[in-house]
């Protein structure tokens, strides 16, 4: 990734580059790390919402998932796609392609098993968490990057439309053989949350835009920034309204794909928004649903108008005050961010109040940021941290930053 400033990136397979090839420049973009923050902070939030508040407002949990879905795993998705772009595209011609291809695999390879050892905490062997698919969405990204834009736009549009009808023929036939068990548990996983199907379509259309972003940020021109705004929006909105209107179909649990044992688990959230009596319903349009290819085209537009709006305002507008160093932060330690907040979350399980939850939250995810913080900056470069791991794994600790 790249910053407007000149400060090094920590990624570890990138500091065993830069020692072989110092001629490499390792940059971030801040926008990108505070969207991440922002979307960071959601799901925190959102984590703690679900696991704290008592069984009678537990529905605002329920109601924030369905209608900001777009801001949690997806939004992640997305930029770590991007971040894929920005790390070839800044490499090629100055490395060997050997060089970037095993950089990909080890930070791919290291995100994979802190989604392995997420499983092993909730029970799951196997399952396509957030962490394992961004793990192997790197690979997936790195080689889709081999097509030009055009097949790889029609690869990823074929893949997304296709999802369904494979995903559901695989779970309603794999008590028939086998083989078809094998790869239903491949492409949806015992847990089906962030599966292989539709999301693969995203590791080939997103670095589309990536690779737009990366050529107008070389440029640094504000007249090509402000056009790249103008496409993101414009774009962003179009795919977003082609996505609800491809998913209006309501689904009940009285499906066979969309029961509480289905395919679309995440329908499950009706239970929870139906425990008020004020405006129960009885079914979710399909584009609310995760895992749908009309979701994935309706937070795929979302985020893209996201992503413009923060551009907007940090890159443009120059926007650094410390609220947005502060989302800056949790963007760039989003992983262990990630990873901590289970720690707290049974600390009060369906135990408050909405009036005694809005009072601990924003504190608590205060409290998590400073804590990573103080870890980073005192911690001799965060020694324990997923990062120093991840470093030490690749045979090279973290210089502290302070």
């Amino acid at each position: 990734m790249m910053e407007n400033n000149s400060s090094t990136n920590n990624n570890p397979e990138e500091i065993l580059i830069e020692e072989k090839y110092p001629q490499v420049l390792n940059r971030r973009i801040d926008s990108l790390d505070v969207t991440r923050g922002v979307a960071m902070m959601f799901i925190i939030l959102l984590h703690f919402c679900l696991a704290w508040l008592d069984y009678n407002v537990v529905f605002i949990a329920a109601a924030g998932q369905i209608f900001l879905e777009f801001l949690g795993p997806a939004m992640f998705i997305i930029l770590s796609t991007i971040s894929v772009v920005f790390t070839v595209r800044r490499k090629q011609g100055k490395l060997p392609e050997k060089v970037i291809r095993n950089g990909m695999f080890l930070r791919g390879f290291f995100i994979i098993i802190f989604g392995l050892i997420y499983n092993l905490f909730t029970l799951n062997v196997w399952g396509w968490n957030i962490l394992m698919f961004i793990g192997f969405g790197q690979i997936f990204s790195y080689y889709a990057l081999k097509l030009d834009k055009i097949p790889r736009m029609i690869v990823g549009i074929i893949i997304l439309f296709s999802s369904e009808l494979i995903r559901d023929f695989f779970w309603i036939a794999q008590n028939e053989n086998f083989f078809y068990w094998i790869i239903n548990f491949i492409i949806s996983s015992p847990e089906p949350e962030i599966t292989l199907l539709p999301w693969l379509s995203v590791c080939f259309i997103a670095p589309v835009f990536g690779e737009y972003m990366y050529d107008v940020m070389n440029k640094g021109i504000e007249h090509a920034y402000k056009q790249l705004v103008k496409v993101f929006l414009l774009t962003g909105f179009i795919i977003a309204i082609i996505g609800i209107f491809l998913g209006l179909e309501q689904k009940y649990f009285t499906d066979v794909l969309y029961n509480p044992d289905g395919s679309y688990p995440y329908i499950n959230l009706l239970k929870m928004w139906n425990q008020q009596s004020v405006a129960p319903v009885t079914g979710l349009v399909k584009f609310l649903i995760t895992g749908t290819y009309s979701n994935v085209l309706y937070t795929l537009g979302l985020d893209l108008i996201t992503i413009a709006v923060i551009f907007y305002i940090i890159d443009i507008k120059k926007k650094d005050n410390d609220f947005f160093k502060m989302l800056k932060f949790y963007g760039k330690a989003s992983l262990t961010l990630f990873l901590i907040e289970y720690i707290f979350i049974p600390l009060y399980i369906s135990n408050l109040s909405i009036l005694d939850f809005l009072t601990l939250v924003f504190p608590f995810i205060g409290f998590l940021g400073i804590l990573t913080f103080i870890w980073y900056k005192y911690g001799k470069g965060g020694i324990g941290s997923p990062e120093w791991l991840a470093g030490q794994a690749l045979g090279k600790s973290k210089k502290s930053k302070t």
